[in-house]
């Protein structure tokens, strides 16, 4: 089978090795083609080999990409989805198969024009491993197999023949959903990015600074396990709340993690071997970086730049003056010390981008037609709107789903 695969990061590359072992035509559409090699590697920790196999092409052509594909799996944030999706529309035919990992982040809404036009559309709920890049265009360190992937397919039908194809290319076991929304349910990084970020980062604003940050997830506390279940809890209120959309089959991020008290959850993330390492998102700082990258607009004039950071400076930081300022900051309730190597969170990171915007922004817009409560997501989404650089949201609304009714009209098809 031809097969492009969208994204040459770190699931693009774990997918493209798993296809070509298996003897398909792989072809990657990535910005920088001339990073990538024929011969991809999967890797363990250990740098031990356990996957490989030769690409036939690494492009940034979208016709010579898309042209012919007969399947193709994008492995790009949801931030990039609504153009790419009107490419691959304009590049391909209703005969191809159009897919996506993880599954959620209303990618559906973005490529309502492909299954209008008879595009079979398909999902799996979360990653197969946890994949890190240990060189971009030829190795892949990957972790934490799953045991089993969930697979959702538009229209209804396809679904058996995409979990089909996914068990082959993985040799992991598909359990076929019995509706396409169970996805954009999954409970994973909507709830579990977003959460910790707001714990981390919740007394975050433009120049506040930190000196050091705990590691995402081995240093996951309990009162990120608190929020977490708390917005766990809601949807699965909004699972209940429609009994006609086969989501009987949405995990739980209790049921994923065998844990269902705070201190359980705690331990559970904290103990996992595949998470073990992983940052925070953040970047280093200096002090015009730590006034200028929080704020929305773009100055690019060196003048302009100086003196917006100043007007900024003054109106929202009251520093006493500019060699004091680097020593520190007095906020109402703490003071925050100013280091040339301090951190602030990455607001470019698709953490914030993608899972707030994307992935928990169109849960809520599903839960508000559901009818149901949902004060933890609610203010998981309005803390993110207090600090947010990229807040493009993705609207049901924009593609006529605004009831119960356009629902279900686009979903069970």
């Amino acid at each position: 089978m031809k097969i492009t695969i969208v994204g040459g990061g770190n699931i693009g590359t774990q997918f493209a090795v798993h296809s070509a072992e298996k003897g398909h035509e792989v072809t990657v559409f990535t910005s920088n083609p001339g990073h990538f090699g024929k011969h991809l590697y999967v890797v363990d920790r250990e740098n031990r080999v356990l996957h490989e196999g030769d690409i036939q092409l690494a492009t940034n052509n979208p016709e010579e990409a898309f042209r012919g594909a007969e399947m193709i799996m994008i492995t790009m944030p949801p931030t990039m989805m609504i153009p790419l999706a009107e490419i691959i529309y304009e590049n391909t035919d209703a005969d191809t198969m159009i897919g996506f990992v993880p599954g959620n982040g209303g990618f559906e809404f973005a490529f309502s024009k492909c299954i209008e036009r008879g595009n079979v559309f398909f999902g799996i709920d979360r990653v197969p491993a946890i994949a890190r890049l240990i060189e971009r265009g030829k190795t892949v360190c990957c972790s934490g197999y799953k045991d089993e992937l969930f697979v959702a397919a538009i229209p209804g039908a396809a679904t058996e023949s995409c979990a089909a194809l996914i068990e082959s290319i993985y040799d992991i076991p598909c359990v076929r959903l019995p509706g396409f929304m169970a996805l954009t349910l999954t409970p994973s990084n909507p709830i579990l990015h977003t959460a910790r970020l707001k714990t981390i980062f919740r007394n975050y604003s433009p120049g506040v600074i930190y000196t050091s940050l705990p590691l995402f997830y081995e240093e996951w506390d309990d009162e990120s396990s608190e929020l977490l279940l708390a917005c766990d809890d809601e949807i699965q209120e909004i699972c209940r709340a429609l009994p006609d959309f086969g989501l009987e089959h949405v995990v739980s991020e209790r049921e994923f993690y065998n844990a269902n008290t705070v201190e359980e959850m705690t331990r559970a993330i904290t103990t996992e071997k595949s998470l073990l390492g992983l940052t925070t998102p953040a970047v280093k700082a200096d002090i015009e970086a730590v006034v200028f990258r929080g704020m929305k607009g773009n100055v690019s004039h060196r003048s302009e730049k100086r003196d917006a950071i100043r007007k900024h400076m003054q109106r929202r930081l009251a520093w006493r003056d500019r060699l004091q300022s680097r020593r520190a900051f007095r906020r109402k309730d703490s003071e925050v010390i100013i280091d040339l190597n301090a951190l602030i969170p990455d607001l470019h990171s698709r953490y914030f981008t993608a899972d707030f915007p994307y992935g928990l922004n169109v849960i809520y817009q599903i839960g508000k037609i559901a009818g149901v409560d949902m004060p933890n997501i609610e203010g998981l989404l309005e803390w993110y709107d207090e600090i947010a650089i990229i807040n493009d949201k993705l609207m049901l609304s924009d593609y006529g789903v605004t009831d119960p009714g356009s629902l279900r009209d686009f979903y069970l098809r």
